[in-house]
């Protein structure tokens, strides 16, 4: 008896431990508020005692600088994010480190307090531990139990078959979360994953029908890169950061509306807008290659080329789906900085135009690095025009600010594109522009992309600029002030000489928005909009 009152106490103290760091990091925290109550303290207070029972000493202190570790990453990513982690997000941690490791290391300032706090933890929790070791109770076999435990938990979602896509939940502690989250990695997406099925998948469609055979012009589609739209003063922003594309606004040849795009990342975003996806799952669709843009263009007597400044390392997910047999040019910024983790500098972009034959019909697809993390590494030193000193606005934050700055470049950047094609070629020629995804800006407690909660994220520009004769293309669009990736990737088909799925392009319907997995494991948005035209998300259950 006396023995299982030692566990008791032991496990208290570990529990309020946990307790101690969590709480007081929501109180730290903007977004979190102090939420203890009497059930979650008796989980806690269970769960510990059942640790604390095992035989091996050795064994409980490496389970818990396991869970230390998970609640660290946990708070790393509360202070970036604004929310504790997706499933999907251990998995991506892994294939993605590098982009994660390059976007950690330009906020280490928000590990400062996480840190401090379970070194903290850690340091009491093994002397504790280390000290009442002999006077514990320690129960035979039940690492077993707990493992059987562990096991259970994704073999319940596995045969639950949920097609929801677990979200963590704020209220619940990080040890929590990070269980539930991994049982949701383990029983549903990895195994969906494993056999290519993820219970999502549409209905796979044939490619469009001929219009027009060999169009004699050319397709450029410039692709931004975590660009919102609403730090654009073509969208209205208060800082004039798109001076040129500011001074077409009232081009005839001009047209753009507000952009929604199909995923909040990268190797979402690209593969579901060049193979025309309207809603995940769309990999079935992708494998076709029905629908792919590169493979429609080639068929139709167009020159394909695909140039990016992103680094080789960054593409690797996605340039399969892009069915890279049917592109004739291919190069990114690697070529450049010799560096397959390393981007180059979009300027990069401009001087591939010169690779491109503009006596032949060409597809031309410019992908930007553009406003990526860390923002201040996307653009040269003399594009630097917005700082604290030349702002009206004192408190705004160094992250907008540098944040203006690659908006400003990728509007020079745009200029320089469209004035050198312009140079090159009198075929009608036709600039379509959008961006990946957007971005959150401007609130300290929620950074970044990769979030479907944050309706920031998917608000992306859209423009589309005719030059050398063009046809007007005015009366395919209609007074709704919104488009999706979906509906883009269908003016592209049909200016590449294909039938377009509807009379204008820009139908008032519901969009739908990807998560961080192509195949809508993740989660999937659906985006209505009212009869004032007000966006109305719901994440589909």
């Amino acid at each position: 008896m006396q023995k299982i009152v030692q566990n008791l106490l032991l496990a208290l103290i570990v529990t309020l431990l946990f307790i101690t760091v969590e709480q007081t990091y929501r109180t730290y925290n903007d977004i979190l508020t102090f939420n203890l109550n009497l059930k979650s303290f008796l989980e806690q207070l269970l769960l510990n005692f059942l640790i604390l029972s095992i035989i091996s000493r050795r064994a409980i202190l490496t389970i818990y600088s396991i869970l230390a570790l998970l609640v660290w990453f946990q708070l790393l990513h509360f202070g970036y994010f604004g929310t504790w982690i997706f499933p999907l997000e251990y998995y991506l941690f892994f294939t993605k480190f590098q982009e994660t490791f390059d976007t950690f290391k330009t906020v280490l300032d928000i590990s400062i307090v996480p840190t401090i706090s379970i070194i903290f933890l850690l340091i009491i929790l093994f002397k504790v531990i280390n000290k009442n070791d002999n006077k514990r109770l320690k129960l035979p076999y039940l690492s077993l139990v707990l493992i059987l435990f562990i096991i259970f938990i994704p073999a319940r979602v596995y045969i639950k078959d949920s097609k929801k896509g677990h979200r963590p939940n704020v209220e619940h502690y990080p040890i929590k979360n990070t269980v539930n989250n991994l049982g949701y990695l383990l029983g549903n997406i990895l195994p969906k994953k494993a056999n290519g099925h993820s219970g999502l998948e549409q209905t796979i469609i044939n490619t469009p029908k001929l219009n027009l055979n060999n169009p004699d012009i050319n397709v450029v589609v410039i692709m931004g890169e975590s660009l919102h739209r609403s730090y654009m003063s073509l969208y209205d922003y208060k800082i004039k950061t798109t001076p040129y594309l500011d001074t077409l606004k009232n081009d005839q040849n001009f047209i753009y509306k507000k952009g929604i795009s199909s995923g909040v990342v990268t190797d979402v975003a690209i593969p579901s807008f060049f193979n025309m996806i309207k809603r995940p799952d769309g990999v079935p669709q992708i494998i076709t290659s029905n629908t792919c843009l590169f493979k429609m263009a080639k068929k139709n007597g167009f020159t394909t080329h695909y140039f990016s400044a992103q680094a080789q390392g960054q593409l690797s997910q996605l340039k399969s789906y892009l069915c890279p047999s049917s592109i004739d040019q291919y190069t990114d910024g690697t070529t450049v900085t010799k560096d397959i983790d390393r981007p180059a500098l979009d300027e990069f972009l401009i001087d591939t135009i010169d690779k491109v034959d503009f006596e032949k019909p060409n597809f031309l697809v410019l992908h930007q690095r553009g406003s990526h993390t860390p923002f201040k590494e996307d653009y040269p030193k003399e594009f630097e025009k917005f700082t604290k000193k030349t702002s009206e606005d004192s408190s705004i934050s160094q992250n907008t600010l540098e944040y203006q700055n690659s908006v400003y470049y990728t509007d020079y950047v745009i200029s320089k594109i469209i004035e050198k094609i312009k140079s090159k070629t009198n075929k009608p020629t036709y600039f379509i522009f959008t961006s990946d995804h957007a971005t959150n800006i401007g609130d300290s407690n929620r950074n970044g992309h990769g979030r479907l909660d944050y309706d920031s994220i998917y608000q992306v520009p859209f423009f589309i600029y005719g030059i050398n004769n063009p046809k007007d293309l005015s009366n395919k669009f209609s007074e709704f002030e919104y488009i999706s990736h979906y509906q883009i990737s269908n003016v592209i088909s049909h200016l590449l000489g294909y039938q377009e799925v509807s009379k204008q392009f820009n139908q008032k319907e519901d969009y739908y928005v990807c998560d961080s997995d192509i195949s809508g494991l993740a989660g999937i948005l659906k985006l209505s909009f009212d009869e004032n035209n007000n966006q109305i998300p719901k994440l589909i259950e």
